[in-house]
């Protein structure tokens, strides 16, 4: 039996900025080497992968496309190193009611928020060697009411379908690998937004908060660290999907 040890290999994809930034300098931290892959990122991809090959002697592999693009996922794993764990991190949400969708909305969100993720998925278990075990992570969204609503349709449909696609895919990869969903609460503003806006959205929740990057690492850390745990989604929204909670 061949007991040679590996460093572990993380692709995280959106892995340039914001919360993917953080998760990917976790990694690092925990002796990772990284995929970062990107879209329009690119100077905030140079930026962090040397920073953290500097700080913590890893091998980082930046790896542009546009995930919209799903018929060139074919090819997406080709020349990267073998990983062994696939983080989801990029999405788009675009505003939108059954009213007023367009076909191209409806395709655009399906494409980035859940084909591309599954086509990923189908080629991490191909570059998975028989001898090694993979995990797939995948950043869901947690905030019943807010962007998952009918105000963001489209957006909403495509992340919804996670809640069966992640039972699915756990079933599809094992023993080889396990699939675990992870439904985020609001964790950093977006452009245009303010204090207030996170004021408002603690106050929908009813543990009256709302998240940090640093939760969803120690989550991701939960994940790697149960051997046991696949199929599941573990909601970090502060009890946003709880059924029997009401506004106040």
């Amino acid at each position: 039996m061949n007991t040679t040890l590996h460093r572990p290999t993380a692709l995280i994809t959106g892995g340039a900025k914001r919360v993917g930034a953080r998760i990917a300098a976790h990694l690092a931290a925990s002796g990772h080497d990284l995929v970062l892959h990107y879209h329009r990122s690119h100077a905030e991809a140079e930026t962090l992968a040397a920073q953290l090959r500097a700080d913590h002697g890893i091998t980082v592999t930046l790896h542009p496309a546009d995930l919209e693009q799903t018929g060139a996922l074919d090819h997406f794993w080709d020349g990267l190193p073998v990983c062994d764990l696939l983080v989801v991190n990029a999405a788009i949400i675009e505003r939108d009611t059954l009213a007023d969708f367009s076909a191209a909305q409806l395709q655009r969100q399906l494409a980035v928020n859940l084909e591309a993720p599954l086509m990923l998925a189908q080629g991490f278990m191909a570059q998975l060697p028989t001898e090694r075990f993979g995990n797939i992570i995948v950043l869901g969204d947690g905030t019943m009411g807010w962007s998952i609503a009918p105000q963001f349709f489209t957006y909403s449909i495509s992340k919804h379908a996670w809640v069966a696609a992640i039972d699915l895919l756990a079933a599809a990869i094992a023993p080889r690998a396990r699939a675990n969903l992870l439904a985020l609460p609001p964790l950093l503003p977006n452009m245009g937004e303010d204090d207030a806006l996170f004021e408002r959205l603690a106050r929908r929740a009813p543990l009256q908060r709302t998240g940090s990057p640093d939760e969803v690492c120690s989550a991701i850390d939960f994940l790697l660290a149960s051997p046991g745990v696949t199929g599941q989604t573990i909601s970090l929204a502060n009890g946003m999907g709880v059924s029997s909670s009401r506004p106040g």
